[in-house]
């Protein structure tokens, strides 16, 4: 996000908004790309995508080789929201559309812009288009390494390609692979063990190795007229009218034994039970998080998870209280149901630590995602052959 006035940015296949913003080539089903901007003015915005390669680096094609239609338009024109403290102008967009359609499997980049210059940016959001020319035989399991057991788990998977001729097994394709759509800690780099006839065997790569971390914390804000799940208390600001939430505190969990919580690995849900869900009629609440620790950490602590966009962003950093030997934050959220988690980041790390607060597990539950890509020589740019979901308790 570009604009500090751009909040709760969410980009979902049409229907189900905890689902991953991926298309099939074939089916091309629409994603739903909305968001809120709190400033007063509704602005004219306009989108386009940019097809990227495995690494997502801008690729070799152009426009008229991945887009048929036009190749950028404007963003429907902004909703204002209804019964809020907090007015927002609620923005929503779908890709593909009437005006634009994919002709190319690969990775994508939409971007939102002010007017005609795509260069005074709003928001980039990744999405995937994916072919299916692949089988993906993939599980998780505990880890091979005996110190880390306890609390990794290792994916494991085969690529079966019977109708796909691959030249170059060990140079044309490209796996990466997510723990819980999080693009901050993409494993990248992977080559087979062993390649048989139509077969890519990936034992056990050491890529694969992720740290089980913990399940997700939550906190439900669905209703405000009461302190529901993991909320302490609500009140109002006499300063600027707004709810503030405030969470129940929680102990660290890094020495607890593993407890089945259920979550939905980091996403949000935005909803407003008393407008039936409606994203207008959601307000903004201003949430206290509050972790007590028994001294200050050696790391900088964010409030993480998809309400950070997986990222630590400035505004998700906690504040060391000594009198109160605890971390505290205020973030300002929409009404909805929200995972979070505590993360570290010290410095030089490019992705936080999600395991020295929260612990760390083999039986933790996480969703993985494989993406197999294969460089096109000839079209010069890396298709999207094929994906898969593995779930580490439920196998699939």
């Amino acid at each position: 996000m570009y604009s500090p006035t751009v909040h709760t940015v969410q980009l979902f296949k049409r229907g189900f908004e905890l689902a991953a913003p991926i298309t099939e080539l074939d089916a091309q089903e629409p994603l739903v790309l909305r968001f809120d901007d709190l400033q007063p003015n509704v602005e004219n915005l306009s989108y386009t995508v940019v097809h990227c390669n495995a690494s997502w680096e801008p690729s070799e094609l152009m426009p008229g080789q991945y887009i048929d239609g036009v190749q950028n338009d404007y963003v429907p024109a902004g909703e204002l929201s209804y019964n809020t403290l907090q007015p927002f102008i609620h923005y929503e967009l779908e890709v593909p559309n009437g005006m634009m359609r994919f002709t190319r499997s690969g990775n994508y980049l939409l971007k939102v812009y002010r007017g005609s210059d795509p260069d005074d940016l709003v928001i980039t959001r990744r999405f995937l288009v994916a072919e299916q020319k692949v089988v993906i035989d993939a599980r998780v399991a505990a880890s091979r390494d005996v110190d880390l057991r306890d609390v990794a788990q290792q994916v494991d998977f085969t690529i079966r390609h019977p109708g796909l001729f691959i030249p170059d097994p060990f140079g044309d394709v490209q796996v990466t692979v997510l723990q819980n759509m999080r693009w901050d800690d993409a494993r990248m780099g992977f080559q087979p063990r062993f390649v048989r006839d139509h077969e890519l065997v990936y034992d056990y790569p050491q890529q694969a190795s992720f740290m089980g971390a913990n399940e997700y914390r939550n906190f439900d804000l669905k209703n405000i007229r009461l302190a529901t799940r993991n909320i302490d208390r609500i009140t109002t600001d006499a300063g600027n009218g707004l709810y503030e939430a405030y969470l129940t505190p929680e102990l660290k969990r890094n020495i607890r034994v593993y407890d089945n919580q259920r979550d939905i690995n980091g996403k949000f849900l935005v909803r407003n039970d008393l407008v039936d869900g409606d994203p207008l009629g959601a307000d903004y609440v201003k949430v206290h998080f509050v972790q007590p620790m028994p001294e200050q950490l050696g790391a900088d602590v964010y409030v993480y998870g998809g309400l950070s966009d997986f990222q630590c962003g400035k505004e998700y950093r906690m504040t060391w209280v000594p009198e109160e030997r605890a971390y505290r934050a205020t973030v300002l959220l929409k009404q909805g149901f929200y995972d979070f988690t505590y993360a570290t980041l010290a410095s030089g790390m490019k992705a936080p630590d999600l395991t020295t607060i929260e612990g760390s597990h083999y039986q933790t539950e996480n969703d993985y995602l494989i993406l197999v890509y294969l460089t096109d020589r000839q079209q010069r740019y890396d298709r999207l052959v094929g994906m898969r979901f593995v779930n580490s308790v439920r196998g699939q």
